[in-house]
């Protein structure tokens, strides 16, 4: 009795696509093309097809797209899967049992390109026997949708609903195995963490979580949440059964990180950065302050600092500045341009800054320091100007408020805020 009602729910769910008994045996099929854009195809037993809209996929199909190709899969358990151009996905196991979730199993191995999944209900059921394999690392899910960029020199993904555990190859975790891999080096990356990728790279000793906006690099781990604006290329009917937006990156909160706030309730000349010290306190904490200046953070954002390496350059977003007089009478400077990187990798910063008063005309200088990785304040501890700052905890902000005392007797000074 019990086989036979898994026989026939195991039909029942074959049926749910259109077309699908028409297409191929209930025995082999375990997905089916639902949208093509572009030149794609599959090599199936060593023999190489097209792809179509209506095509059916079994367990050992190689999917492979061309630069323009894009192909949508649906399969039995409701599960979506999008292959983005250049890319080859192997669907190596893919066992769904509705009456016996134990029995449940898929693994994917994603030799190369970008590929989006949505789990359906055998990853929902059974996550620790789900499995997307790449050349470097082992992804598990925990009711997730998740896209994955994988060459053979790095991995990088971005989850845009529940979470992955993602975790190198190696010792302690098998690409023959299934579900997520434990251990060490196994980091979780889950939707609530914002703008952040995770990412591993051949010359990693451990992953990495990195914002968005600062994947770059040469071995083709570029920022998949940043790529493939889709709109016109895709139509209505794509968009609703894939449920992806024109673009990833608008699936992720974009979150303020810093904000300037004074103890004066009224601003100095040259001041139309900050707001006041209560307002500037709410849902916030400070971190460098000079007795007007305080740099206010929030803790909202995902927690990045102490986990991101190499340098990041940033770009002024804006500023206050003013000229302090001898007999301490403030006038209104304006800050011109400047430059800022941080070393997350050394812990170092650099930066220069050009500042303009009527007093003074422009007067430009620069500063190197130290930064501290754990609370990601920074300062020069020594030398003209004085500088103290500190970054936001996604690291995709900084700020810094600069004293530089002038051979008169005056000062320039004020706030300043980056972004990458």
């Amino acid at each position: 009795m019990i086989t036979l009602i898994r026989l026939m729910m195991g039909f029942l769910c074959l049926l749910v696509l259109p077309g699908w008994a028409e297409s191929a045996p209930a025995s082999t099929a375990v997905g089916q093309v639902t949208l093509t854009i572009g030149a794609s195809q599959v090599v199936r037993a060593g023999q190489v097809s097209p792809l179509v809209r209506g095509s059916t996929i079994q367990v050992g199909d190689r999917i492979e797209t061309s630069a323009s190709g894009h192909v949508h899969i649906r399969f039995v358990d409701q599960a979506r899967v999008s292959v983005r151009p250049n890319s080859v996905l192997v669907v190596q196991t893919y066992h769904f049992d509705p009456v016996d979730p134990t029995q449940n199993a898929v693994k994917f191995q994603l030799e190369q390109g970008v590929v989006r999944a949505i789990s359906g209900e055998a990853a929902h059921q059974a996550r620790d026997r789900f499995r997307l394999n790449t050349p470097l690392v082992a992804i598990g899910v925990r009711g997730t949708d998740f896209t994955t960029q994988a060459g053979p020199l790095g991995s990088a993904v971005v989850v845009n609903q529940g979470a992955i555990v993602l975790t190198p190859l190696g010792k302690g975790c098998s690409a023959s195995a299934l579900g997520p891999c434990e251990g060490a080096r196994a980091r979780v990356l889950s939707a609530s963490m914002g703008s952040t990728a995770l990412v591993y790279r051949a010359n990693m000793s451990e992953p990495s979580f990195q914002p968005l906006n600062s994947l770059k690099g040469t071995d083709h781990i570029t920022p998949i949440l940043q790529q493939e604006q889709q709109g016109a290329a895709e139509s209505s009917e794509v968009v609703a059964d894939s449920k992806e937006p024109g673009s990833v990156m608008s699936l992720l909160p974009q979150r303020s990180g810093l904000v300037w706030g004074r103890w004066q309730t009224t601003a100095v000349p040259g001041d139309d950065l900050t707001v006041p010290f209560l307002e500037a306190l709410r849902g916030n904490q400070v971190t460098v302050g000079d007795g007007y200046y305080f740099l206010f953070r929030n803790t909202g954002v995902p927690q990045l600092l102490g986990g991101v390496t190499g340098v990041a350059q940033f770009g002024l977003q804006g500023g206050a500045a003013s000229y302090r007089s001898p007999g301490n009478v403030y006038s209104a400077a304006s800050l011109q341009g400047g430059t800022l990187g941080i070393d997350f990798t050394h812990d170092t910063f650099a930066t220069t800054l050009s500042v303009n008063s009527s007093v003074t005309g422009l007067q430009t200088f620069s500063s190197t320091g130290t930064l501290n990785p754990t609370t990601g304040i920074f300062i020069n501890g020594a030398g003209s100007p004085r500088t103290a700052g500190a970054v936001s905890l996604d690291t995709l902000q900084a700020g810094y408020l600069f004293n530089k005392p002038l051979t008169n007797g005056g000062a320039l000074l004020g706030a300043t805020l980056w972004g990458r």
